[in-house]
């Protein structure tokens, strides 16, 4: 299965085009307050094997291809379609095309609003919702755009245990839903989580150092053909693998939605 999408890949590859100047992927900070904090960076909690491999992958994003992406606490921290340095990932061109595919019969892209509704108040994504360093999801993400293609570095903590000393399937289900979501994310720009298939393989000891290998599959209209799978640090287990479809939304509607209070 996994062998067998190299083609689908390179079909993908083909649909790439250049993408428009890149902007900030951050909305500017209110005037007096500190930028928010970049979570995806080492902390005290990181083990010497995760800061190992971070730094493996930040000596890999230096040759170009690749780019760290920074995480905040909020998804309001977040600028919808933002553009990494030279690897845009939004929508751009003609018809609000995303840079990295182009998908039939696009619909035309609403204005990002100006600023944050109001109503979102005091909102933490999941991921991120618990505090101290090295205690739950501990993760940084690398994209590659133009192939769709990111990887996770992933340690769990002791606050996701299922059995004694091992990951919860629910938080690895959890971790491999926000890589396929932000891969799916460089495809499409808005996207909702529509089916994720995993076989869990082998446990994940807690502390442990792993990484996701996600890509996107396929386009088909609005449906985003992902896959991923988990392995150790020393790539010598196979921890999990996944299969997972998300919907391209249609902006214009979602936009609206948001600005109605999602009514």
């Amino acid at each position: 299965m996994w062998g067998s999408g190299g083609a689908a890949r390179r079909a993908l590859a083909a649909d790439v085009r250049p993408c428009p100047p890149a902007r900030p992927c951050l909305r500017p900070p209110p005037p007096g307050r500190e930028p928010p904090r970049d979570y995806a960076v080492p902390n005290g909690g990181w083990s010497d094997v995760m800061q190992q491999q971070y730094r493996r992958l930040l000596t890999m994003a230096a040759t170009g291809a690749w780019a760290r992406l920074p995480s905040y606490c909020s998804a309001h921290q977040h600028l919808p379609g933002g553009c990494l340095p030279g690897k845009c990932v939004c929508w751009g061109g003609e018809g609000g095309v995303p840079c990295v595919l182009r998908p039939p019969s696009p619909p035309d892209p609403a204005p990002v609003p100006a600023e944050v509704p109001a109503t979102l108040g005091d909102t933490r994504l999941f991921l991120r919702a618990i505090e101290g360093a090295g205690v739950g999801f501990e993760y940084a993400m690398f994209l590659n755009a133009a192939e769709c293609h990111l990887l996770c570095l992933f340690q769990p903590g002791p606050y996701l245990e299922g059995h004694r000393g091992l990951t919860h399937g629910g938080a690895i289900t959890t971790i491999i839903d926000g890589t396929l979501g932000t891969c799916a994310l460089a495809v499409a720009r808005k996207v909702m989580t529509a089916n994720l298939s995993i076989d869990y393989l082998a446990p994940v000891p807690l502390g442990a150092a792993v990484l996701l290998d996600g890509r996107a599959e396929r386009l088909e209209g609005r449906k985003v053909f992902l896959s991923c799978h988990i392995q150790s640090a020393e790539r010598d287990t196979l921890h999990a693998r996944a299969t997972g479809l998300f919907i391209w939304l249609d902006p214009t509607e979602h936009w609206t939605r948001e600005e109605d209070g999602g009514r």
